[in-house]
């Protein structure tokens, strides 16, 4: 990240004078934490490496926001913080800012440790789906072509095969799980509703005192989506555990919470589904970037790609083993 575009870019908003802190470690956008008057707030910068529209997904951002400012359904978002011009997002040389009103007093937690924790989760990410419903951005191209679509990502991967001269034992071993699973590309293929599209646990604050969801943070990546690829990654993302494999009484709190939230009553393979598309995808995703020389996902080291591939594809083995299992929790939860 480069602190002096970041602090060019703060003169959108206040004078000078204002220092940016690195802040997070996300794969994606450049992120600074601001101090100004006593409060603190949030500074990003939109990958255009990522988002072939950075404009576009600021001002699709704001529209969610406004359609959130009401809390309706009990769902808090951030509130942006507009520029000197008025406008909730700013354009200079080095790209498209924003800047969000941090969240305080708030913690992420990641892992999670308990079902509360879990069952808050779910609810948060089924509450944002149910508060979204009227949003329609059926017409709206996507943030990113084809995101989470598990057949684009596949075609992706194919077209980087045929250029690439990374192949070795690890990337055969992981090309042999994904061509064995290609057929899941069919599976929850619709595209029913608004979604977050990224519901990793670390996109949401908690209370900082109970197990409680205060607010869902990173709405880049809001668009019409299947609801399940939204529940799957919340699996993937809060019930894998360290060691490897899913937590299935987690899985099955995460289910508690978010299809009444979300107003869902789905068939338990579907749930039981969800989560192993999601890793997957993730495991082409991250393939893909490894073999195209980690062009997307950022990295600190060469291969880290490669290992992040080989533990999603990891994952979903342990799903596919788990289905019957998994199944039985989701009619019980």
């Amino acid at each position: 990240m480069n602190r002096e575009r970041a602090v060019r870019a703060l003169g959108a908003w206040f004078d000078g004078g204002v220092q940016p802190e690195p802040l997070g470690a996300g794969h994606i956008n450049d992120t600074w934490l601001v101090r100004h008057g006593g409060r603190g707030y949030v500074l990003q910068r939109i990958s255009d490496a990522v988002f072939p529209d950075p404009a576009g997904v600021a001002a699709r951002v704001a529209e969610v926001v406004a359609h959130l400012a009401s809390g309706r359904a009990g769902v808090a978002v951030p509130a942006l913080v507009a520029s000197r011009s008025g406008q909730p997002w700013h354009r200079d040389a080095s790209g498209v800012w924003r800047m969000w009103r941090q969240v305080t007093p708030s913690r992420t937690l990641e892992p999670l440790r308990t079902a509360a924790q879990a069952e808050s989760a779910g609810r948060a990410f089924g509450a944002f789906q149910a508060a979204t419903a009227d949003l329609d951005l059926s017409a709206r191209p996507d943030p990113i072509p084809g995101f989470l679509q598990l057949g684009h990502y596949l075609e992706t991967l194919d077209r980087t095969l045929e250029s690439s001269e990374m192949a070795d034992g690890a990337v055969a071993e992981a090309l042999a799980v994904i061509d064995a699973r290609r057929d899941l590309a069919a599976a929850l293929a619709g595209r029913d509703r608004t979604i977050h599209g990224d519901c990793k646990v670390d996109n949401l604050l908690f209370h900082p005192d109970r197990e409680e969801v205060v607010a869902v943070i990173d709405l880049d990546t809001v668009m019409h989506g299947h609801w399940a690829w939204d529940f799957g990654d919340l699996v993937r993302s809060a019930a894998a555990r360290a060691g490897g494999g899913v937590d299935v009484a987690l899985f099955a709190a995460l289910a508690r919470g978010f299809l009444p939230a979300a107003g869902l009553d789905p068939h338990p393979e579907d749930l039981a589904l969800a989560p192993r598309y999601v890793a997957l995808m993730l495991g082409v995703r991250f393939l893909t970037d490894h073999l195209a020389g980690d062009r997307y996902f950022k990295v600190s080291a060469p291969g880290e790609n490669l290992a992040r591939a080989r533990r999603q594809l990891a994952l979903a083995l342990d799903l596919e083993a788990r289905e019957t299992t998994l199944r039985a929790a989701a009619r019980r939860r």
